[in-house]
């Protein structure tokens, strides 16, 4: 079979829905959380190592959904100049993620290796999102 130009699928820009991807990456996020959880309680069998991994996760998680509410609240506001408020609390979120992450190595029985493990499932989310397009898009004309 012969592939002709004019058999060549490709994408609209308008069929792009960003929340449809921000909703598939949470999925995607909490899919690889329960993944990473379930290989460090495999791999290393203590509870705290679990524990740190869950609250990686939490961290990264919760550090996304601050983000996509400050992306979204921005580009409503585009034209106007960004609230003095917003930008304070920008540069506070990472001192916050910072303390909490210390926070959390500090505790009783908490392994480095599971938090990073955890903090590693939006990379992870994204890496299935693009796998997921990737082989989920239409073939060109085969």
């Amino acid at each position: 079979m012969t592939i002709r130009n004019h058999d060549v699928i490709e994408a609209n820009p308008n069929d792009y829905d960003p929340d449809a991807l921000v909703a598939r990456l949470r999925r995607n996020a909490l899919v690889s959380m329960i993944s990473v959880a379930i290989l460090v309680a495999a791999y290393w069998q203590e509870p705290m190592a679990v524990v740190g991994a869950l609250l990686g996760g939490a961290l990264v998680m919760l550090n996304f959904v601050l983000l996509e509410r400050i992306v979204s609240r921005v580009l409503e506001t585009a034209k106007r100049p960004p609230n003095p408020l917003q930008m304070v609390f920008l540069g506070l979120r990472f001192v916050l993620m910072g303390l909490i992450l210390y926070g959390i190595l500090a505790l009783p029985g908490v392994r480095p290796i599971p938090v990073v493990l955890g903090l590693s499932i939006v990379v992870l989310a994204v890496v299935i999102e693009t796998f997921s397009e990737v082989f989920s898009s239409p073939s060109s004309g085969l």
